[in-house]
């Protein structure tokens, strides 16, 4: 079983879990783990199977149980709270907990900060800059931007990343990325991230005549699920989310960033013609 720490989904880790708990001490069943929770084990099973979620008062019972240590049990408490979250910002602040348990360096954005999402280009310099060698050669970052920006462009980024601490010089004169990882925190629905949704989901429309296909993955499907699992599917989305951010995290000899826009809305709506057949 992977360490409690690769997971983004409390279910998931409850299942894997419970499976490797039962082949190490071969008599177990939701039954017998209900009992020694104090729990109903029909409610235990459906919260494995994404129906429910989990009651807090379970969290430190269960974490026993598995004989979770301090840190394994901070960070299953942060992960069940992820999951039960019912707003962006409540999710994400459980989540950038999350990574400082795991030991990913975090970087808070303050509110006046948030000049950083103003324009795409700041976060696709940042990320460069993290991956190349950088000094003065800002004709050739503004090229490395896909589509080109220009000099004056990538000049004013830079800056703005050296007056929010995101970059320095070392003793080289090359610049550095200081964070490895940046967050909005409870700021994350302000207008300035909007605006950097919507510049990126244009990027993402504007790619598929810039760039070639095996530059890129952008496809579409139509689907139809019951409005009641849209929790559950944001769930699954907030994982795959989560897994590739890992990858970045831990991957080295990256020559290309990217930019993973993962779009989910409603473009139909059955209730109301169903309304008039009433």
């Amino acid at each position: 079983m992977k360490p409690i720490f690769e997971y983004t989904d409390y279910r998931e880790w409850i299942r894997d879990a419970f499976d490797d708990f039962k082949q190490r001490k071969t008599v177990i069943s939701w039954r017998y783990m209900a009992m020694k929770l104090g729990a109903d084990p029909g409610n235990l099973l459906r919260v494995s199977q994404g129906k429910i979620h989990l009651t807090l008062s379970l969290v430190k019972p269960m974490a026993e149980f598995f004989e979770l240590d301090e840190k394994e049990t901070a960070y299953w408490t942060e992960l069940v709270c992820f999951g039960r979250a019912k707003t962006d910002a409540e999710a994400l602040n459980h989540y950038e907990k999350m990574q400082v348990l795991k030991g990913i360096p975090l970087k808070r954005l303050a509110k006046k900060e948030l000049e950083f999402y103003r324009h795409w280009y700041c976060n696709s310099i940042r990320s460069i800059i993290g991956i190349c060698k950088f000094k003065d050669d800002y004709e050739g970052l503004a090229e490395s931007c896909t589509p080109p920006i220009s000099v004056d462009e990538a000049k004013s980024a830079v800056k703005l990343l050296y007056d929010l601490n995101m970059i320095s010089r070392d003793r080289d004169g090359y610049w550095k990325v200081n964070d490895t990882f940046v967050s909005t925190g409870g700021n994350w629905r302000s207008e300035a991230v909007r605006t950097f949704q919507k510049e990126t989901i244009r990027l993402a429309g504007e790619s598929l005549e810039r760039h070639n296909p095996p530059q890129r993955d952008i496809s579409t499907v139509t689907m139809t699920f019951n409005m009641d699992d849209i929790a559950l599917i944001r769930e699954k989305i907030k994982e795959f989310r989560s897994e590739l951010l890992r990858m970045s995290q831990e991957g080295d000899g990256d020559d290309t960033v990217f930019q993973l826009n993962i779009q989910l809305f409603p473009i139909g709506f059955a209730k109301k013609l169903q309304e008039k057949e009433k």
